[in-house]
């Protein structure tokens, strides 16, 4: 059986005093700024590395993440053919290296190293779905970064990796279409609920912020933590009636429409989330399972009679709208599975 390694990253807390915040400040400034000198040398001169002799350990790890950062860069280049030009870095991180904390009444302890090779020990907080994720299984890793988020704290962010098993398509599928009015609806007759009072709920806070003149804050998050409910949700059901899981491709879905942004981060939060659960999720195209009918087939933009209501004007088949998509989406993965057009290392139905 195939197997892969994943890795899942989590922020904890640090509990610096103000030495060592002013410490970690001016080597994270001074790590971006070997960064971007790395960067900008390596994209110039036709050289695989440069020399960092007494430059220290923090030049060291910047021109090796210097290089990642123009692999990355060429690559994406190759791939879409675009004219190139010199990264430019705009991050404000600094590596370090993190361990179990003993005798302390901390529970991790990050290490720094400053441009004198100095080290800077930072007591760090771990949290429940931390130590969770570590009572299942996972690895914590010794490498880990210190990132400094738009408020203006800094946080640590580690990782950890565990192998699993790579999951295989079954015989039965469940589909599901996301939308505003019901956030998940799915093939086994379950409506989600709605986003709309989330979404008002949102935009009014973004007025009263706007009109005491107030930085304004992402209106997704909380969105997002709706989604993030219904995708375990969704997982656990698949994985109690050993199902996969089909929705539609985020790549075409991706767009402006809030609606359709909804449905790509529900595809690939389920992607990611699904390999740890075993559950198979493949992607299919959203062409026309909004206004066909699951009961004859008939494609007819007038059978959406209203925004949560679908009746079709051949067969008068009379169902909720968001349901008859997940029903031909269902439909269109058991489809894929018996022409075998299904790519399991990359977990995709490749439907036209």
């Amino acid at each position: 059986m195939r197997r892969k390694t994943i890795t899942r990253a989590y922020c904890l807390q640090i509990r610096p005093n103000f030495q060592k915040l002013e410490d970690i400040r001016y080597s994270a400034s001074r790590y971006r700024l070997y960064l971007q000198h790395f960067v900008t040398q390596l994209y110039f001169k036709p050289v695989r590395f440069l020399s960092t002799k007494g430059m220290g350990t923090l030049a060291n790890q910047a021109q090796k993440q210097a290089m990642g950062v123009l692999a990355a860069h060429r690559a994406a280049v190759k791939a879409t053919g675009e004219k190139s030009n010199c990264p430019q870095v705009n991050l404000n991180s600094c590596p370090a290296s993190i361990v179990r904390s003993k005798n302390s009444t901390f529970d991790y302890w990050v290490t720094v190293m400053n441009q004198w090779q100095n080290k800077i020990q930072i007591p760090a907080k771990s949290h429940r779905k931390l130590n969770d994720k570590l009572r299942q299984g996972w690895k914590l890793s010794k490498h880990c970064e210190l990132v400094q988020i738009k408020t203006g704290n800094w946080y640590v962010r580690v990782f950890v990796t565990k192998e699993v098993a790579v999951p295989h398509p079954k015989d039965e599928f469940l589909g599901v279409d996301v939308g505003i009015a019901h956030g998940v609806t799915r093939s086994d007759k379950y409506l989600g609920a709605s986003l709309k009072k989330i979404l008002r709920r949102e935009r009014d806070a973004q007025r009263e912020r706007s009109r005491q003149k107030h930085v304004k804050k992402p209106f997704k998050t909380n969105l997002k933590q709706q989604l993030d409910i219904e995708v375990t949700r969704t997982l656990a059901r698949c994985k109690r009636r050993g199902w996969n899981l089909v929705v539609e491709h985020p790549n075409v879905l991706a767009n402006l429409r809030l609606d359709r942004w909804a449905r790509s981060y529900f595809a690939r939060r389920a992607s990611e989330r699904a390999v740890e659960e075993g559950v198979y999720v493949g992607w299919i195209n959203p062409s026309y399972t909004s206004i066909r009918c699951y009961h004859c087939g008939k494609i007819d933009k007038r059978s959406r009679v209203k925004q949560d209501t679908f009746s079709c004007t051949a067969c008068g088949n009379t169902v909720n709208a968001d349901y008859n998509a997940a029903l031909n989406i269902a439909r269109k993965g058991q489809e894929s599975l018996r022409k075998k057009t299904i790519n399991p290392l990359k977990g995709t139905l490749n439907v036209a």
